[in-house]
Formats: structure tokens, C-alpha cells, sequence
């Protein structure tokens, strides 16, 4: 039966309140019936690495979607089976379980059977700057998720500061710190986020801020004047001991920075450290920190860092990943490869096209 004028729009308000309720999670995609078992390895840039709880190893390439690692096989996911983009930034494990996804323009949220999608705030790409730089300056990017000490999730941007997700809401922070670009306007970068072990959030800065650790009622800012080695950081990491190791970009005299919780300490180069320019640090169970960068990748014993050369002498580059397995293999790689370590030999894990 057609409906009458009235009860037509009393219908489409109906729906717009329902749809506003359920808030920016799109529709859901199911991967189970499209999964491809990738028989071959990866191929692709792998640029982030996270396990879950269940010892699987999930990977992020750049253009070639997401790969996950069972001990046995690779499971390839991509636009093709229910991933909404195929470049990947950062990968998370949520306290629900579910696996959270930084893409180029918002969340992908994996459930173990469906993708879902999570927009973030939009940024316009106005300035003339701003479009000079896309994509390397992208604000609508997530580079890095965290949930903070109430399960509220924290989103890392490639310019447009951090978003705090309440789980209906996004309050907007650190979006105005550092130095301006040349478009006069802030477009501060957070590449990490690293909950310590009370509980605290550190927010690092590609922009010239340096980073921010946050109490879970405001925010600190630490700079090269409270005893940074560098003001733009990259990543940071805390060891067994409760120290937060702090990677920078590579300027001034800077390399690695860590923090007891009560001082500043850095290393450089001259102190045997095998790249200014750090991506990833990871402990491994004998307590050595691995330590990779654009220049090198090396081990640090707590007083002596040593260049990692492979079982042939092969040595490292333009690393941009270290994780460890439930095994104790530790598996690294970027811009050059992929590759898992066991201990004695080192094994190539990256799929070279023909």
C-alpha cells in the first residue's frame, strides 16, 4: 500500500535517526568464503607487524594488502576478499580481540570473519603544500592505534594529530604541536603509540614535537630541552626493565633515546648505534634489544651494540619492522625484504615477482 506524504517522511526520519545511532562503522564484508591461501610468500613492501593472542603473525604491506602467518601457511587478504585498502599502516589487537587496521583513509576492523570500516574525521587536502605532499603528508591516514588504560582507543595520524574513540565519538588532540609546515598550518604526525606498563600513552611527533605522554588526564610534552636527543620521533618501545627506548628521524646528533621514568640517556652512532634514522626496536626473550633503521639493523646487550650479519655475513638495511614469535624466531624486514631469523640461519619470507 503507497504511503501517504506525511508517514513517508516520518519514515525517513525514522531512518536517519537509526542510521545515526549506529554510528561510523560501515557495512560489514565477509573474508571467510574469499580468503586466498597464498601458497607463495608474500610479495610487496611489508611494512608493520603485529601477533595476536593466538601466536598468529599478521603483516602490512604497502600495496599488496595483508598477510597472515598460522605457522604453517599465508593467508592472503586484499580488496579482493573484504579488505577496504590494500596498503596497510599499523596493525592492532584490540581488548575485545578484534584486529584494528590503520589504512590511507581510515579503520579497518577484522572480527575473525568480517571486515568492518571505520571512518575517522575528514581533512581536506586544501593547501597548495598540502597537495604538494599528498601522500606523504596524508591527514586522513592512520599510522598508529592504541587503547588507554579505560579501553577508550587512541588513533595516530599521519598529520592530523590523535583522535580519542570513545566508541560514538572522536575528540581531536596534539593536532597543533610541534613546528608549522610552510602552508603556516600544524599538521603534526604521530607514527606510534606505546602504552607503558601503569598505563600511560606516549605519542610520538614527526613534526617537531617531540613526544607526549599522556596520564589519562593530560598531556607532558618532552623536547630536546628535557634531554631528547631529537625532536622528531618515529617510534618508541618498552623493555622488560620499564625503560622507554625512543627512535628518531635521524637529525641532529640524534639515534636513540631512552627514559628510566626519571632521566633522559642517548646513544649515537659514535656510541656504536648502526643507524640515526630508527624504525623498530624489539626485545627479544634474552634480553638483547633489536634495533632497526634505514642504515642498519643491530643488537644492544645493554653496553655493546653489535651489527647483525646473517649466518652468509650478511648484513641488514632500511628495516622498517622487528617482531618476535611464540617460537622465539624474531622475523624483520621494509624496504629491501622479509625475513625470519631462528636463531642460527636467516630465511628470505618475501615472494619476488617474475
Amino acid at each position: 500500500m503507497p504511503c501517504t506524504l506525511r508517514s513517508c517522511l516520518i519514515l525517513i526520519v525514522l531512518s536517519l535517526i537509526l542510521f545515526s545511532c549506529i554510528g561510523p562503522v560501515k557495512k560489514k564484508h565477509s573474508a571467510n568464503n574469499m580468503v586466498k591461501f597464498a601458497i607463495e610468500k608474500p610479495s610487496g613492501v611489508v611494512h608493520c607487524a603485529q601477533m595476536d593472542r593466538d601466536g598468529n603473525l599478521w603483516f602490512g604491506t604497502i600495496h599488496d594488502g595483508l598477510y597472515k602467518y598460522d605457522g604453517t601457511r599465508f593467508i592472503h587478504y586484499n580488496k579482493m576478499n573484504g579488505l577496504p585498502q590494500n596498503m596497510i599502516s599499523c596493525i592492532y589487537q584490540a581488548q575485545n580481540g578484534n584486529l584494528w587496521f590503520g589504512t590511507v583513509n581510515g579503520i579497518s576492523i577484522f572480527d575473525g570473519s568480517n571486515f568492518s570500516f571505520l571512518e575517522i574525521p575528514n581533512t581536506q587536502i586544501s593547501t597548495d603544500w598540502l597537495q604538494q605532499s599528498f601522500p606523504i603528508v596524508n591527514p586522513n591516514e592512520v599510522q598508529s592505534i592504541n587503547q588507554d588504560k579505560d579501553g577508550f582507543f587512541w588513533l595516530g595520524t599521519n598529520g592530523a594529530g590523535a583522535y580519542r574513540y570513545d566508541g560514538h565519538t572522536f575528540t581531536n588532540h596534539l593536532s597543533e604541536i610541534g613546528n608549522k609546515m610552510p602552508d603556516s598550518l600544524y599538521h603534526n604526525i604521530i607514527q606510534s603509540i606505546t602504552k607503558d606498563h601503569k598505563g600511560n600513552l606516549w605519542f610520538s611527533s614527526m613534526s617537531h614535537g617531540g613526544i607526549s605522554k599522556y596520564d589519562g588526564h593530560a598531556f607532558t610534552q618532552y623536547l630536546p630541552k628535557d634531554g631528547l636527543s631529537d625532536d622528531m620521533v618515529r617510534t618508541s618501545f618498552q623493555d622488560s626493565q620499564d625503560n622507554l627506548w625512543i627512535g628518531f628521524n635521524g637529525n641532529r646528533q640524534s639515534g636513540l633515546t631512552y627514559t628510566d621514568g626519571n632521566n633522559f640517556y642517548s646513544y649515537t652512532t659514535e656510541d656504536g648505534l648502526c643507524s640515526k634514522n630508527i624504525r623498530a626496536i624489539y626485545e627479544d626473550r634474552a634480553g638483547n634489544l633489536w634495533i632497526g633503521g634505514m642504515q642498519g639493523l643491530c643488537l644492544f646487550d645493554g653496553s655493546t651494540f653489535t651489527p647483525f650479519n646473517d649466518h652468509k655475513n650478511r648484513s641488514y638495511d632500511r628495516i622498517l619492522f622487528i617482531i618476535g614469535d611464540n617460537d622465539g624466531n624474531i622475523w624483520f624486514g621494509g624496504i629491501k625484504g622479509f625475513w625470519k631469523y631462528d636463531g642460527e640461519k636467516v630465511y628470505d619470507m618475501k615472494r619476488t615477482n617474475k
